[in-house]
C-alpha cells in the first residue's frame, strides 16, 4: 500500500488535520483525515468514510467531505473544548444552539481561506456533509461506543438534527449560467494550437505554443472535449483500448473506479453513465498519428494503458489538464476557458440539433452520459428559450406598419 501526504491545515495553531491519500493493492484511493501532530486517524471521520461514505461517493468528493468535516472537528477543538471522538462515542449530543454555532463557525471557517464571501450552493453543500456525518454518528452501530437513548428517541434525535441543519441553508440566486463558445473563439483557439502543413507535408505547430512533446496531445485533448463533449474526467480515462479498432468509429467511455494500473494519485471520477460515442475522421486521424508517432510528436510507448500522458509517461492529472486548458486560454486569448466549458459548448449546440427530434432528449440524455433527468433538460429549455425570444421579436416587428415606423423615426 502506498500514501501520499497532502498537507491541509484546518485554521487551528495547536490542533489541525490533515488529509493523506492511501493507494490500496486493490487499486482503490482511500483518502483519510488525520491529527496533523501524531499522523494518527481521527476515528470516527474514518470509520465513517470506511464504513460508509466512500460507497457512495467518488474518491475526490469523499476528499471535500474529509475536508468540511475535519472543520468540525477543528470547531470542537477551538471553541467547544472538547473531544469530537470521545464526546460522541460516550453518547453525548449537541444541542440546538450548538449546531447554530458550529453552522456559522462553518461558514466563518470558510471566508478565512478566501476574499470572497462563501456563496450559498457552498454553504449548504456543507451543511448536508454536517448532516450526514452527525446522523449517522447518532447510533452506537455505526460509531461504536454506547447510547443512553432507546433506538425511537435516536430516530426523532435524528429528525430533529436533520431538520435543524435544513432551516439553517441559505437561499441564493440561481448560478450564472456558463456562456458556450462561440464559432470566433473557436477559431481563435484553434488558430493558437493546431498546426500547419509544411511543403514537405509535415505538421509544424506555432512557435511560441506549447513544447513539441506536448503539442500534438493539449491539441487533440481541446479537440476531443470540443467533438464529443466529455468531461475532464472522461477525457483523462481514456485508455488505448477505448480507441476503435478496424472499421469501427466509436470511442467508448468507460467507469474504471479504483484502476489498479492508474498510478495517479488523485484518479479522475467518470461519475456516471458508460458510451460509446462516434468520433469524426478528423479526430480518429489525430489520435492514430498521436499514438503511432514516435516522440516527441507522438505518444511515448509506455506500458500505461491511458491515452493522454506526461513527457515522463505518467497519466495526465487533473491539475495537469487543468494547467493545460487554462495556457490555451492564454495562448488563444479566449477568457474563462476550462473543461467544463467545452462540454457546455457540446451540450449547447447538440441540443440545438435534437430539440425537434421525437426522442431528442433521450438522445442527449444518452450522448452527454447524465443520469439526472434535470442535466439535459436544462439545455433544451435553453434552446425553447431563445426560439420564444426570436418568436417574441418577429411579433413585435410584425405589429408595426411601416407607416408606424415612419412616424416613429420622424419622432425620434
Amino acid at each position: 500500500m502506498n500514501n501520499t501526504k497532502t498537507h491541509t491545515q484546518v485554521n487551528s495553531e495547536e490542533k489541525s488535520v490533515s488529509i493523506i491519500h492511501l493507494v490500496l493493492d486493490s487499486g482503490e484511493r482511500l483518502p483519510c483525515l488525520v491529527d496533523t501532530q501524531t499522523w494518527l486517524p481521527l476515528r470516527l471521520v474514518t470509520r465513517w468514510a470506511v464504513r460508509y461514505r466512500r460507497y457512495r461517493v467518488q474518491a475526490n468528493t469523499l476528499i471535500s467531505n474529509l475536508r468540511m468535516v475535519g472543520q468540525i472537528y477543528t470547531w470542537a477543538w477551538e471553541i467547544a473544548a472538547l473531544d469530537l471522538d470521545d464526546y460522541l462515542t460516550s453518547g453525548q449530543l449537541f444541542n440546538t444552539r450548538q449546531i447554530e454555532f458550529l453552522a456559522t463557525c462553518l461558514r466563518e471557517a470558510s471566508q478565512r481561506r478566501s476574499a470572497s464571501v462563501i456563496s450559498p450552493t457552498t454553504y449548504n453543500a456543507r451543511l448536508a456533509v454536517a448532516e450526514d456525518f452527525l446522523t449517522w454518528a447518532l447510533y452506537p452501530e455505526n460509531r461504536g461506543g454506547k447510547s443512553h437513548l432507546s433506538l425511537s428517541q435516536l430516530n426523532d434525535e435524528r429528525t430533529h438534527l436533520r431538520n435543524l441543519l435544513r432551516s439553517l441553508r441559505i437561499s441564493g440566486r440561481s448560478a450564472q449560467r456558463i456562456q458556450p463558445l462561440t464559432d470566433e473563439e473557436i477559431d481563435s483557439i484553434r488558430k493558437a494550437i493546431e498546426p500547419r502543413q509544411t511543403s514537405a507535408g509535415n505538421w509544424a505547430f506555432p512557435p511560441d505554443g506549447f513544447s513539441p512533446q506536448t503539442a500534438l496531445r493539449n491539441w487533440l485533448m481541446f479537440e476531443t472535449a470540443l467533438e464529443l463533449g466529455l468531461r475532464r474526467g472522461e477525457l483523462l480515462k481514456l485508455r488505448l483500448d477505448s480507441l476503435p479498432r478496424g472499421s469501427e468509429t466509436g470511442i467508448t467511455i468507460r467507469r474504471l473506479p479504483d484502476d489498479p494500473r492508474d498510478s495517479r494519485a488523485l484518479e479522475p471520477a467518470v461519475k456516471t453513465s458508460e458510451r460509446c460515442l462516434p468520433a469524426s475522421r478528423h479526430l480518429l486521424r489525430l489520435m492514430r498519428v498521436y499514438v503511432t508517432q514516435p516522440p516527441p510528436l507522438g505518444r511515448l510507448t509506455l506500458p500505461t494503458p491511458y491515452l493522454f500522458v506526461t513527457r515522463s509517461g505518467d497519466p495526465v492529472s487533473s491539475a495537469t489538464a487543468n494547467d493545460i486548458i487554462q495556457a490555451i486560454g492564454k495562448r488563444s486569448g479566449v477568457e474563462s476557458l476550462s473543461w467544463h466549458r467545452l462540454r457546455h459548448t457540446w451540450a449547447e449546440k447538440m441540443a440545438e440539433l435534437l430539440h425537434e427530434e421525437p426522442n431528442g432528449y433521450d438522445q442527449l440524455m444518452y450522448l452527454g452520459g447524465w443520469t439526472n433527468p434535470e442535466s439535459p433538460r436544462r439545455y433544451i429549455q435553453n434552446v425553447i428559450a431563445r426560439q420564444a425570444m426570436a418568436t417574441m421579436r418577429a411579433y413585435q416587428s410584425a405589429i408595426y406598419t411601416n407607416e408606424d415606423r415612419a412616424k416613429f423615426q420622424e419622432g425620434a
